[in-house]
């Protein structure tokens, strides 16, 4: 079936894989089958949220709670339309967003001691969201970078940060290596803003069993102070 989507997250998994979603509608897609990849995604000269793009998707047959989102699609058919400047797309994101985590995802499974929070694989109703935050804070946490964030009921502690023009930067902008502490605080870190979050596929880790992390895939500010972290993947950091 051929649809027009708006791109709403561009995330880092492991290498090379890339995590794509979007919205069709008031559908919220992934690009699960064929897996895309940062190869794939330079081939196009980038891809970023508020994108405006055509292709061929169906839903996938039998996908898994709960990434229930999950699709198999056409790379062939993928084209480019429009873009969304930020402010537009915040406010597409945010008609339809959730107050809290647990509005959005449920009760957590349990909580891993850094704070973060694990949802039980093969339940949940979605993966996928867009939440209210009233604080954020954003730093480099060992090989990653983490985010802490409080909204309407919870605040939580060490959520990784996958954006991937952000850990590109991280992997290999010159700046970054010197000053990244400094710039995520001074384009992410504030008050209002609106996430994109989601629950990994499962994963084990020596403490605890396999299960989806929650992840913050996008950063929105309101108002935006995105610049740096603003270059497309069309060109190199």
């Amino acid at each position: 079936m051929k649809i027009d989507a708006i791109i709403t997250d561009v995330t880092r998994m492991r290498a090379p894989k890339v995590c794509i979603a979007a919205l069709h509608e008031d559908r919220a897609i992934r690009l699960d089958t064929p897996q895309p990849t940062e190869h794939w995604v330079r081939s196009l000269g980038g891809l970023n949220p508020g994108d405006v793009v055509s292709l061929g998707w169906q839903a996938k047959p039998g996908a898994t709670a709960p990434h229930r989102e999950d699709g198999e699609w056409d790379p062939a058919s993928f084209r480019r339309l429009n873009h969304l400047t930020e402010d537009k797309l915040v406010k597409h994101l945010a008609s339809r967003a959730d107050d809290s985590v647990r509005a959005a995802f449920g009760d957590p499974w349990f909580l891993g001691t850094a704070g973060n929070a694990a949802f039980r694989p093969g339940s949940g109703r979605r993966s996928l969201a867009s939440i209210r935050a009233q604080t954020v804070e954003v730093y480099p946490h060992f090989e990653g970078i983490r985010v802490d964030f409080r909204e309407s009921q919870d605040a939580w502690t060490r959520v990784p940060l996958e954006d991937l023009i952000v850990r590109q930067h991280q992997r290999a902008c010159r700046t970054c290596s010197s000053r990244l502490s400094a710039l995520l605080a001074g384009e992410f870190q504030g008050g209002r803003a609106i996430l994109r979050v989601g629950l990994s596929r499962p994963f084990r880790t020596p403490q605890y069993p396999p299960a989806c992390w929650m992840q913050v895939n996008h950063i929105f500010l309101i108002p935006s102070r995105r610049k740096h972290f603003a270059l497309s993947l069309r060109s190199s950091p």
